[in-house]
């Protein structure tokens, strides 16, 4: 887990007050369903993944807080 004193210069951009533990948990966010979802790896070396929902591979992956920001994702 990182904690805040982890990051370099956040006092200096001001992020302090909107720190969050759990930025830095890697989730999955499916294009095509438009939500987080779990998915599946067929190959286990391999960095494609299928969305569980619609076995698509339309499967963006990075920090719940990144794909929350980019994706515009209100609800979780």
């Amino acid at each position: 887990m990182s904690s805040f004193s982890d990051l370099v210069n956040i006092e200096e951009f001001d992020k302090r007050d909107y720190f969050s533990d759990d930025r830095w948990d890697v989730s999955f966010y499916c294009k095509d369903c438009r939500k987080l979802v779990e998915t599946e790896r067929p190959n286990p070396n391999g960095y494609k993944f299928l969305c569980k929902i619609c076995n698509g591979t339309n499967v963006a992956i990075w920090t719940k807080e990144w794909l929350k920001t980019n994706y515009k994702i209100k609800d979780l």
